[in-house]
This record gives C-alpha cells, sequence and structure tokens, in this order.
C-alpha cells in the first residue's frame, strides 16, 4: 500500500515537472516570425501616410537603397529590425548636397521602429552597414518603408537631415 502511494506521488511530482508529460522545448529566433515582427510594428502608426517604397532583407546584407523623394510632400522613412544577436544597427542618411550624412540608433527589438521625417527633395540614400556571418543562418531582419505624409501630419522634426534644435 505505501508503495502505490509513493508511486503516486512520484508521479504526480514528476507530471507538474514536465507539465503533465509534454516538454517544453524552447523555441528559437525564427527569421520568418522575425519578419512578420517587424511587418506588423511598421503597419502601426502609419497615419495618413502613403506607402510610396517598401523592402525587406537580412542584417547580413545591410541595406543600401536609394530613396525617391520628388514632389511637394514631405516624407518619413520608417524602419524596423528584429534580431537575437544585434541589439541595433546605425541607419546612415545621406542626400545629394546636404551638408553631412546623419546617423540614427535602431534598436533591434520586437516592436520597436525608427521614424525619420523628410523633407521632398533631391533622393536619399539609406544604408545600414551588412553583418556578414559564417556558415550561420541568419539572425537578423530588416523591414522598411517610405511614405508621403500630409504636411499636417508630420510629427517632431520635419527635417532629420538637416537636425532639429531641441
Amino acid at each position: 500500500m505505501r508503495i502505490r502511494h509513493s508511486l503516486a506521488l512520484v508521479l504526480a511530482v514528476t507530471a507538474l515537472v514536465t507539465g503533465c508529460g509534454q516538454k517544453e522545448t524552447p523555441r528559437g529566433w525564427e527569421p520568418d516570425d522575425a519578419l512578420q515582427r517587424a511587418d506588423e510594428s511598421l503597419g502601426k502608426d502609419t497615419g495618413t501616410g502613403r506607402v510610396t517604397m517598401r523592402g525587406t532583407g537580412f542584417l547580413a546584407a545591410g541595406l543600401e537603397k536609394s530613396l525617391e523623394t520628388g514632389g511637394e510632400r514631405p516624407y518619413r522613412f520608417d524602419i524596423a529590425c528584429d534580431s537575437e544577436e544585434s541589439a541595433r544597427v546605425t541607419l546612415v542618411l545621406s542626400r545629394e548636397g546636404a551638408p553631412s550624412d546623419r546617423t540614427f540608433d535602431v534598436a533591434c527589438t520586437t516592436g520597436e521602429v525608427t521614424r525619420v521625417n523628410l523633407p521632398a527633395g533631391a533622393p536619399v540614400t539609406a544604408h545600414v552597414e551588412g553583418t556578414p556571418q559564417d556558415d550561420s543562418p541568419p539572425a537578423g531582419v530588416l523591414s522598411w518603408q517610405l511614405l508621403t505624409l500630409e504636411p499636417e501630419a508630420v510629427r517632431g522634426c520635419a527635417d532629420a537631415l538637416t537636425g532639429c534644435a531641441g
């Protein structure tokens, strides 16, 4: 009789520890899931902006893109990063004729988006240095979009290329 009670107790404790026989295996970082998270982050707070360009890629390849910003309306460049290895990357924006390049920290955490306002004008080059990896699978993704905005929809610094006081 004692053996039966002891066996029942051991089985109950084992079930509690192992989750009733189901092994919990931690799920690692997955590029497809990361890309979906980054895209969902970009979709938030687009307001009345109209997406004119959009792209995605792996951190290993970096980003080198010419952004067409002609016309009369201001633009906003949004970029999201999701990575298991990099906490942040540096975005460099440059425009021909601008006094200098501007750099921005882009957090590689779930749900964070870096949003940069740009006035209409000559094309802007967006650059993120690649993070080459050996034979391991990609460990980070970038997702970005360029939107046109109504002038009254611009929030914060209207020209991130020249910078704003404060």
